[in-house]
Parts: structure tokens; sequence; C-alpha cells
């Protein structure tokens, strides 16, 4: 039996570079505050329940992830399949007795063209 499952990209990882490339921070724990803050309102667009207890720590460990992409981004460390994930969100249909993955699309921002302003 072969899978493909390479070809699933991790919606953190998604979301880590469309930040990247769209939106500019004066800092790194700016920039892992506001991938860890968008990605928990992704799974809240999702059946995924995180309970109101559990967020905290949730957030907290979504930043250092997000931090450690982030440096591991800037300094070339890791290797490129790093970014394929195994698991995904999915939508549970016990009646059907089936699992249907959730895609992650980035938010449309209108704003995303006045924080490139900066000339590099």
């Amino acid at each position: 039996m072969s899978r493909r499952f390479s070809s699933y990209q991790d919606p953190l990882k998604q979301l880590f570079e469309h930040h990247l490339l769209n939106r500019s921070y004066e800092d790194a724990s700016a920039f892992s505050k506001e991938v860890a803050r968008e990605y928990l309102g992704y799974l809240d667009t999702t059946l995924a329940h995180v309970p109101i207890h559990v967020r905290a720590s949730l957030i907290e460990d979504l930043e250092s992830e997000a931090h450690e992409m982030l440096i591991k981004k800037m300094y070339g460390v890791g290797p490129v399949d790093e970014a394929t994930n195994f698991g995904r969100v999915l939508i549970v249909e016990p009646k059907k007795h089936s699992l249907k993955a959730v895609d992650f699309m980035p938010p449309a921002s209108s704003t995303v063209g006045d924080d490139n302003s900066e000339e590099r």
C-alpha cells in the first residue's frame, strides 16, 4: 500500500511562509506571536476543538515553533523535507466512517500592500 504524504504541507508552515513573504515586523517576537495567533484562528475555523484552559499553553507552543522555524529559515538549518507533514486537520464523520482533510487557505488581507511599502 503506497501513500503519497509528501504532497501535504503543514498548515503552520504555509501560514509561516505567507507571513514571511507578505508582511513586515519590528522583531522576531512580533512575527512569532502573529503566526501563532492566526494559526489558532485557523484551527477555530475548522472542526478542531481547543479547550479554553489549553489555549494559553498552545499559543506559547505555537510561538516557540514559529520562532524556531524563523531561526532555521534565517540561518539555513534543517532538512528541506521538514515542512512535509503526515498529519492534517481532519473532519471525522462517525456515521459515514470517513475522514476528510481540511485544507489551509491563508486569510485574505487588504493591508498586504501597506506592510511591504518600505524599500529594501
